[in-house]
């Protein structure tokens, strides 16, 4: 069982990596790099390397959450000061940033959820 859970967390983790990584570059491709964005993405990233260095001793849940919650109060502050669409096209509904929210908070849930439960199984 820890075995087939420690290959779906590092799977976890290479996902939620490419998300965050294919966020930056969409933009960095379009012109339309914004520093709040690109900093949430860089949390994440440095949150998975924090994880996949085994950095983080006993207090992983903790540097989750504060992780993850700033990643979400960081694109919420960007929504808030950008809106929810987009004038780079056609005043559309960023729907590319409201799914890549979804799928990073989720997947990074999902993951600190295994590790935790793994974790304290030991």
């Amino acid at each position: 069982m820890a075995k087939n859970t420690d290959t779906i967390l590092k799977t976890l983790g290479i996902g939620i990596a490419v998300i965050q990584l294919t966020d930056i570059i969409i933009h960095a491709a379009t012109n339309q790099l914004e520093i709040i964005r690109v900093s949430s993405n860089l949390i994440i990233l440095l949150w998975l390397m924090v994880f996949m260095l085994n950095w983080y001793k006993t207090k992983f849940l903790q540097i989750s959450i504060s992780s993850i919650g700033l990643y979400v109060i960081l694109n919420f502050i960007f929504l808030a000061r950008e809106g929810s669409t987009n004038p780079e096209q056609g005043g559309s509904l960023r729907i590319m940033l409201f799914l890549l929210m979804f799928l990073t908070v989720t997947l990074s849930a999902l993951m600190s959820y295994l590790h935790n439960k793994l974790f304290h199984n030991q």
